[in-house]
């Protein structure tokens, strides 16, 4: 299997020949989306291939459609179609673009190609056509459920005038939202306007939709999943607030009344969605469509509400079509499949995943849900140190058996490598994912040191560069303190594991040297002695680091003791490597012997040992 390329996330079964043709669902989106994230999860533990297909990332993506069988070849990996749902893929999530014909025919002919293959799969989600909002309104007014009386115009006041109402919405024809370039979205927000306010509105230059507005009790998200119906009742003080004051939302589950899900299933009949999420308004008089998205997301308001109701009955919908498709034997979701997605068999909405607490930055530690989690057999520690040490990222199979294994693995390494996998699964969540060619685990800073180090560190540094030195200081103190010792020592001399100690003590070191050169410059010398003591001895050919002892030693009154370290690096550098300090440690010494003023050299000196 080839390794993932960033456009592309594959979830495939642990054993599979790479060279067969494999029915897999395809999904279709753009980075940042929730959704379909947890859906890949949740098929994966149910043993469904699927891939993923990422718009802002697909520059580089190799792909070949064969007419003559319908497989799809991406990166290397056949597979059959079986499931394509597209959501939020257009041209104008497809980064490159410059306006040029070139960039326009680019992203048009990607666009083409995953809405094709999608029309072409056994099944295509979200099933029919988005109908558009002028079609939805006419379609549910045909289907004997009320609509807002609506005027598309570009003259608002007229339209408030002719409609003769006490409050009218503005709100746009299509989406709410524009994107000016890929992942920047601006936002046309609905507006609620009083008639005598409405009489002044300037005529514009673009169609609107200009509605009554309804007075209501209540106001639903209700969504249409094959069949199924999950109703959320959303608490806002404006139209706009879910974009704007998102805080002060409220969404709460409920059930949907019988008149609203008898219109949602009359409309998504209509319209052949085989998904969709409508917003209606509860009134004393029934219900009112206002309009339905095939697109719409779900994560958000399950978040709010604490559920994770709609991801269950897409993950079974999508579960379902594809054993139809693969023409496997139909089956009910068994009790991983909801565990997976946080929802035990009582229905009590649990966290998708327990909380984590790991730690590499020193020795090896893993909390759950705040308790300590104990890994008594080797090769698990290991693969647990492994797969920590190199977060977000696939760990190629091969490498962890020669790791696990040495040079002479089992006949049952694969095996034995999946049965401490699923083992690690169990005790740390489903956060470890199988990417065809090798394991994957998902953390966030919250859940690592590691990440949140490198945050710290990376934000430290830049802070320096734009000469915000407190906020600088701040921050690399902040990450200096979550290191423990030396990352990961039980398992020194396992390559992987030294490779990923190598780079995290380089960044360690770097930052060191940042936060000290930054606290000299404050004349805090005590403190960068504290800081320093312990830690040059065991980098003695580390220069920025030296020189900044070294500074901060005189700057204490102790030149005799600056002088010496000087000596200690230059004998040290002349046994071990062959050669002599560098110049402008040099000269540093040369300022300290003769007791002229001085500062921390800012340049010149490498970070890293020098090679001849």
């Amino acid at each position: 299997m080839p390794a993932g390329r960033p456009g592309v996330t594959w979830h495939l079964p642990e054993e599979v020949d790479p060279s067969a043709t494999l029915p897999c669902v395809v999904l279709a989106d753009r980075a940042g989306l929730g959704e379909f994230a947890v859906l890949q999860r949740g098929l994966r533990t149910l043993g469904v291939p699927s891939l993923r297909i990422n718009a802002g990332s697909i520059a580089d993506l190799r792909v070949v459609r064969r007419h003559e069988d319908g497989t799809l070849t991406v990166d290397g990996r056949r597979v059959l179609p079986t499931v394509t749902w597209v959501r939020h893929f257009s041209p104008r999530a497809i980064p490159g673009g410059n306006g040029s014909a070139l960039s326009l025919f680019r992203a048009d002919s990607w666009c083409a190609l995953v809405d094709q293959v999608s029309a072409l799969s056994a099944v295509r989600l979200p099933g029919g056509a988005d109908p558009g909002r002028l079609v939805q309104l006419d379609g549910a007014a045909r289907a004997g459920i009320r609509t807002p009386r609506t005027i598309v115009t570009t003259d608002p006041g007229a339209a408030s005038a002719a409609l003769g109402c006490d409050r009218i919405i503005v709100k746009a024809l299509n989406r709410h939202f524009v994107e000016t370039e890929p992942g920047t979205m601006e936002g046309i927000f609905p507006e609620i306007v009083d008639a005598a306010a409405a009489a002044s509105l300037a005529v514009r230059d673009v169609p609107m939709i200009v509605q009554e507005y309804v007075d209501h009790w209540a106001e639903l998200r209700v969504y249409f999943v094959d069949g199924e119906i999950r109703a959320f009742r959303v608490g806002k003080h404006t139209p706009e607030a879910i974009w704007r004051d998102a805080a002060s939302v409220t969404v709460s589950p409920m059930a949907a009344p019988e008149c609203v899900a008898v219109a949602a299933h009359r409309l998504a009949g209509l319209w052949g969605l085989r998904y969709g999420a409508f917003d209606f308004l509860l009134t004393g008089d029934g219900p009112v469509f206002l309009e339905v998205n095939p697109d719409g997301d779900w994560r958000w308001f399950e978040s709010k509400a604490g559920v994770d109701d709609v991801s269950i009955a897409a993950l079974s919908m999508v579960r379902g079509l594809h054993r139809q498709a693969a023409q496997e034997g139909a089956s009910t979701i068994d009790l991983a499949g909801f565990l997976v997605l946080g929802t035990d068999g009582t229905g009590q909405a649990q966290d998708r995943t327990p909380s984590m607490d790991a730690r590499v930055l020193g020795a090896l530690e893993i909390r759950v849900d705040g308790t300590p989690v104990g890994i008594s057999a080797r090769k698990a520690r290991l693969l647990a140190a492994i797969l920590l040490s190199s977060p977000n990222q696939v760990v190629p199979t091969d490498q962890l058996i020669d790791s696990l294994w040495g040079e002479r693995p089992p006949p049952t390494a694969r095996k034995n490598l999946q049965v401490y996998v699923s083992a690690l699964r169990r005790k740390i969540g489903d956060r470890i994912s199988y990417q065809g060619w090798g394991y994957r685990l998902d953390a966030g800073p919250d859940e690592l040191d590691l990440l949140r180090f490198r945050h710290l560190a990376a934000a430290g540094r830049d802070m320096r560069r734009r000469g915000e030195a407190d906020a600088a200081l701040t921050l690399l103190g902040d990450a200096i303190r979550l290191w423990r010792g030396r990352p990961l020592p039980e398992f020194s001399g396992v390559p992987l594991i030294d490779e990923a100690v190598g780079r995290i003590t380089e960044l360690f070191l770097t930052i060191n040297e940042d936060w000290a050169e930054l606290e000299i410059d404050r004349d805090g010398h005590v403190e960068v002695l504290n800081g320093l003591d312990d830690l040059v001895p065991f980098f003695p050919a580390r220069e920025r680091l030296v020189a900044a002892r070294m500074t901060a030693l005189a700057g204490c009154g102790r030149a005799p003791e600056a002088l010496s370290q000087f000596e200690t690096v230059r004998r040290h550098l002349a046994a071990e490597l062959g050669i002599d300090p560098s110049p402008v440690l040099r000269k540093l010494y040369e300022e300290i012997l003769q007791g002229r003023r001085f500062r921390q050299p800012d340049a010149g000196i490498a970070s890293s040992p020098r090679s001849r």
